[in-house]
């Protein structure tokens, strides 16, 4: 069988191959009228678009490879929508690794990207990952920009969350409602984000005159399952805390369902905040309160900073923190009891 051509669809159309190519991209120069005939012929046709005789030509792959720490997390896998929307308009396809948080993983995902030339890598980089870690070896190293976490010392483009004005107003919310022992649930010490976090949380109980004391802090996978098992701890602790901010909504949620097994109830008995802002958050009842990251725009903004990089290689790196908010609902909306 003789495979389909550019040139056949467009001596069928009568139209140049430049005008089928450009239609083919939905370039604004082609008609609508000529782009609607173009897709037809193309599809009527069976045209398999031949992407390694176009790679050779421009030494481009339309690729790029997105990073995630694990895209089961809610908050993940909306952002990775964002990306691959993002990306698709300019034609360009998303090859995901999920690492778990595993630095191997990573690094054997990053050496195939860039033996395959892909136009730029999208990071959220596991845990226990250092600035060495994306720096050239055997291939040169795609374009990389950090999404959601940041290497400390890195000089490569990032976009995060202000982790740090996060945690300091979801302490003062608490603070102002009257608690003081607060418990920190989930983040792992080796995360960039959990230490800005955790420096914020002091400071702020620091500047009410509250000790802060550590045997209330619980690192552990940002899961719900470790949030339902930090709620019997937090049941046996002496005096029990009254209110918790966590890492994430799935540490909330966790942490939610398992303070009413121990039958304390959210909102009412105890406070909790979470983090991220995930749409499940607010239909529980009462619905969790949390500190909002904007995934779409992290990821919208994530991607353009790539594509600025691989068009313009020697710019100097870029450095975006997001702004965040408070969103209040049930589960911190009033005052603590005055301790015995």
């Amino acid at each position: 069988m003789t495979r389909v051509t550019l040139r056949h669809i467009a001596d069928r159309l009568g139209v140049s191959t430049a005008t089928v190519s450009l239609a083919m991209r939905d370039h604004e120069r082609i008609s609508l009228k000529t782009r609607e005939r173009v897709k037809a012929a193309l599809e009527e046709s069976g045209y398999v678009y031949g992407r390694s005789a176009a790679i050779l030509r421009t030494s481009t792959t339309h690729t790029v490879g997105v990073i995630l720490n694990n895209v089961s997390d809610p908050f993940f896998s909306a952002l990775l929508a964002t990306l691959e929307d993002a990306l698709a308009k300019t034609g360009r396809t998303v090859f995901l690794c999920n690492t778990n948080e595993s630095c191997e993983r990573q690094a054997d995902f990053i050496r195939k990207m860039a033996e395959y030339n892909a136009d730029g890598i999208i990071v959220s980089p596991a845990i226990g990952s250092t600035a060495e870690h994306f720096l050239p070896r055997h291939v040169p190293m795609p374009p990389l920009v950090f999404v959601s976490r940041a290497l400390t010392g890195s000089t490569f483009d990032h976009v995060i969350n202000d982790d740090h004005e996060a945690s300091r107003l979801a302490t003062d919310r608490l603070l102002g409602l009257g608690h003081r022992r607060i418990a920190v649930v989930g983040g792992d010490p080796g995360a960039r984000p959990f230490g800005e976090r955790l420096r914020a949380h002091r400071s702020a109980l620091e500047q009410a005159s509250v000790a802060f004391d550590y045997s209330l802090v619980r690192p552990c996978l940002p899961s719900r399952i470790e949030g339902f098992a930090a709620a019997r701890w937090i049941a046996a602790l002496e005096p029990r805390p009254t209110a918790a901010i966590c890492y994430n909504d799935s540490v909330a949620l966790g942490l939610f369902h398992g303070l009413v097994q121990e039958g304390l109830s959210p909102g009412r008995d105890f406070a909790l905040i979470g983090h991220e802002d995930i749409e499940e958050a607010s239909l529980v009842s009462p619905p969790i309160s949390a500190t909002r990251v904007s995934r779409d725009e992290m990821g919208r903004r994530a991607a353009t900073l790539l594509l600025e990089r691989i068009e313009n290689p020697g710019r100097p790196p870029q450095r975006i923190v997001l702004e965040t908010e408070l969103i209040v609902r049930g589960t911190c909306g009033v005052k603590a009891d005055p301790a015995p």
